[in-house]
């Protein structure tokens, strides 16, 4: 897609054709890998109003391990499946990789101060008993 807009919209679309216009629902398991906070909050609104085909059950969120953290644990927390992945390779290969993700989800990465006060809270639960 030309600009990082266009890819969202057209993920967008495309969560839309898989989770409302599935030809065969039954037969059809999701798995949505995005940093987009606006993207997963999409799915999640599609889910919540009755309009997917595709059972909730059914349908999981992934994000590349240290990126977008805030997201997965409040997947998590809300019963959603949430995996977290870990790229596998040469260092070759792997590191272009990983700057392009970097690259492309800048707005992924502003959820730092979010996730820091997230850290700061499980310590505090953790070590204290309470939140």
């Amino acid at each position: 897609q030309p600009t990082v807009e266009d890819t969202h919209m057209a993920y967008n679309e495309c969560t839309r054709l898989l989770l409302v216009d599935c030809p065969v629902p039954p037969r059809t398991s999701a798995m949505f890998a995005t940093h987009n906070e606006a993207s997963v909050r999409e799915v999640i609104r599609i889910l919540a109003d009755g309009e997917s085909v595709v059972p909730k059950e059914r349908v999981g969120f992934g994000q590349l391990l240290g990126m977008a953290d805030h997201l997965t644990f409040a997947l998590g927390a809300e019963g959603f499946k949430a995996y977290k992945y870990v790229p596998y390779g040469p260092l070759t290969e792997v590191m272009p990789y990983l700057m392009r993700r970097a690259q492309e989800n800048c707005d992924a990465l502003s959820g730092a101060s979010v996730e820091r006060i997230m850290m700061l809270c499980e310590v505090r639960r953790r070590i204290l008993g309470f939140q």
